[in-house]
């Protein structure tokens, strides 16, 4: 691997022993449910490797309220995560971060890219902010109980789970966007949502595990980054929005025949994978393919 010019060496990432995901909201709530569906994504994240055990809350959805309403009915208690991880700006994924920050009411680290913060704005089906809410200021995050780690770099979170970073784009068929846009210094140029992150998880005799929040940067691009950054060519599944929402059938085509290249395991997807993509994905990977839903709990284990 190569940054700068210079050879880099693959990151020593390590094995974890178990993961446990459970779906605090989603946009869908379920087939008889007792949960709440929102429009968003939240995920909560709890690690087990050798005799460390740590909690990620991936993204807030765009309120806390859902959240809270399904953690209780699932008996999770929000004081136990130890950090969060915000995917990229949008509200549907970081409009919850305050009222969570309150929940918590104690320190904890909130990771993400530096350029989260900036604004971001869509037309579609009238002008509007999309991205962090106003309320998401560094002073009011930090005042919180947030104790930001922002970088751009892959970031060791604990043994056998690091974040991407930013994702390099490299297929031909992804990275066409989103119709949204930023101003700066009074330019408006398109937003390459370039804060888009995932997390990376090495499971002991399974191999790797992708959690995305939305997949902006492409769910192949995403897969085809960690490869290279971590060495590391068995990748075991992937769970999240894989963002197919509109996507032309060629498109969703061409990603389920890279995801099959892989050997791909699993494939757990919700939000914004839309239904065309669900329904491809479903019957590409058969038993291998599961519905995200609000309250739905999967647990992958080394065994």
């Amino acid at each position: 691997m190569k940054e700068g010019g210079k050879q880099m060496n693959p990151i020593k990432i390590g094995e974890v022993d178990k993961v446990t995901i459970t779906t605090l909201v989603d946009d869908n709530s379920g087939f008889n449910s007792q949960f709440l569906g929102h429009h968003g994504l939240s995920l909560l994240i709890e690690i087990t490797s050798g005799d460390i055990r740590k909690k990620i809350l991936l993204d807030t959805g765009q309120s806390e309220k859902a959240i809270l309403f399904n953690s209780r009915h699932l008996n999770i208690d929000l004081n136990t995560i130890d950090m969060i991880i915000l995917s990229h700006c949008h509200y549907d994924h970081t409009g919850g971060l305050i009222g969570i920050l309150k929940e918590i009411g104690r320190e904890i680290p909130v990771i993400a890219h530096p350029a989260i913060f900036r604004q971001t704005y869509s037309v579609d089906p009238y002008l509007r902010s999309i991205g962090m809410p106003l309320e998401n200021t560094k002073e009011n995050i930090r005042q919180h109980g947030g104790h930001l780690l922002l970088t751009d770099k892959p970031l060791n979170i604990m043994k056998g789970v690091i974040s991407t970073g930013e994702v390099e784009r490299s297929t031909d068929f992804e990275n066409k966007g989103i119709n949204t846009f930023n101003i700066k210094e009074n330019r408006i140029s398109h937003d390459d949502l370039i804060d888009d992150l995932s997390i990376i998880i090495n499971i002991r005799n399974k191999g790797i595990l992708v959690i995305s929040g939305c997949s902006h940067a492409g769910i192949i691009n995403i897969l085809k980054h960690t490869v290279k950054i971590t060495g590391i060519k068995d990748v075991y599944g992937v769970v999240g929005g894989l963002h197919l929402l509109n996507s032309s059938d060629l498109i969703i085509d061409k990603t389920i025949e890279s995801l099959s290249n892989m050997n791909i395991q699993l494939v757990a997807a919700g939000h914004c994978t839309g239904l065309n993509g669900q329904y491809k994905l479903s019957k590409a990977f058969d038993m291998g393919y599961q519905m995200l839903h609000s309250g739905k709990k999967l647990e992958i284990t080394s065994k």
